[in-house]
């Protein structure tokens, strides 16, 4: 998939393997409608480096190439742009330009897989991100089925590969009488014991499959889960408990069993607790991030906001249909959290008591939500910081 945009006309255009998106008009969103939680992030981290120096080109002028997006008639998924998004938000700008394509999550995760692989202004993708992103498609049900080849055209890498790594995830526990023939110099035909050949750092490292991530982890800090596979030498697939899987960096991972339980309690169904929805049936809904409302006997009240009239809907699901996730996940969330419960110690007034509450409902918060909130400290004294 490539795509040139070309700055007299506001459009760019774009053509993939597997058929070909429209040109799109250039249009600027507001960055909190902009979803990021949707499993199109194709990088195995954020470089922060480059989110400064993006943020550098800013404070001189120069102007970012638009990110890229998909609309499915209620969301806008990022599919490619994300450090300049990070740039944008660092700069407290409001809003960002957007190439917006018509199509749902699914099409933002195939369209990601090959970004930022063509020559132009962005980071260039290290083998973790290739190895990712060619991993995110050979899980799944529908691209599993794809050829090495086809994989490979749409992750714009070669074909062995993928096909190495797909060798890898398909390759279970070795049987413990797992031979290998081979000829002896003297022309003999001898077997060779090979199932523990080269596998020592691996089995060590599946006696300890429960693992958390470091704290300063880019994109998955301080998060937990369990190794399910270890395709590479250097990186291992972790089944976070949020219960999506990611391609992840051993050097990130603390190996200490003692870390075991350490965020237990953010993963309760809880008043106030984030939770990533899980409903197939439902693309709305499906794979998004909301705030409990209420927790009953086998249901659980969630808030969503919508992100065309940017009001909040209250949805009521079955324990089973959502997964909780460690408010670490996001850290404007966990900021706003211990703002509001400082002011919860002040006298507020009735309005002000309306407005925190409201504030306890979205996961991202609108520019009035946050310039509302900082009157309210501004009033009762209190340093934001």
């Amino acid at each position: 998939m490539s795509g040139i945009y070309n700055a007299s006309t506001h459009c760019l255009v774009v053509s993939e393997g597997k058929g070909s998106y429209k040109s799109a008009k250039v249009i600027y969103l507001e960055l909190d409608e902009i979803c990021r939680d949707g499993g199109t992030q194709p990088r195995a981290l954020i470089n922060l480096h480059h989110v400064k120096l993006l943020e550098e080109q800013m404070e001189d002028g120069q102007q970012l190439e638009p990110i890229t997006v998909f609309y499915d008639g209620e969301l806008y998924w990022l599919a490619d742009g994300f450090h300049r998004w990070y740039a944008h938000r660092n700069r407290q700008e409001e809003a960002i330009a957007c190439v917006i394509y018509t199509g749902n999550r699914r099409d933002a995760v195939l369209y990601s897989v090959g970004a930022n692989a063509d020559n132009k202004p962005a980071l260039p993708r290290s083998r973790v991100d290739k190895q990712r992103s060619v991993i995110s498609l050979i899980q799944d049900e529908e691209w599993g089925t794809w050829s090495d080849n086809q994989i490979a055209k749409q992750c714009k890498v070669s074909q062995p590969f993928v096909s190495k790594l797909r060798q890898n995830l398909t390759y279970n526990v070795i049987s413990e009488n797992f031979t290998r023939s081979y000829k002896t110099k003297h022309g003999n035909v001898a077997k060779m014991h090979t199932a523990k050949i080269g596998n020592s750092q691996k089995k060590a490292i599946k006696e300890e499959s429960r693992v958390t991530l470091k704290d300063d982890q880019p994109l998955f800090p301080s998060q937990s889960g369990t190794i399910t596979q270890l395709p590479l030498l250097d990186a291992a697939i972790v089944e976070l408990d949020n219960g999506t899987r990611e391609l992840i960096p051993l050097q990130d991972l603390n190996m200490d069993l003692s870390n075991q339980y350490q965020i237990a309690h953010h993963l309760k169904l809880v008043p106030g607790g984030l939770v990533e929805i899980r409903v197939p049936t439902n693309n709305k809904i499906n794979g998004r991030l909301g705030r409990i409302a209420a927790v009953h006997e086998s249901t659980v009240d969630i808030w969503l906001r919508n992100v065309n009239t940017m009001t909040i809907h209250k949805h009521t699901l079955k324990h089973q249909q959502v997964e909780p996730v460690p408010m670490s996940r996001e850290p404007q969330l966990v900021e706003i959290c211990n703002r509001l419960n400082k002011l919860t110690k002040c006298e507020l007034d009735p309005f002000e008591v309306q407005i925190l509450s409201l504030l306890e409902q979205p996961v991202v918060f609108t520019p009035v939500e946050l310039e509302y909130l900082a009157h309210i400290e501004h009033r009762h004294g209190i340093d934001k910081t």
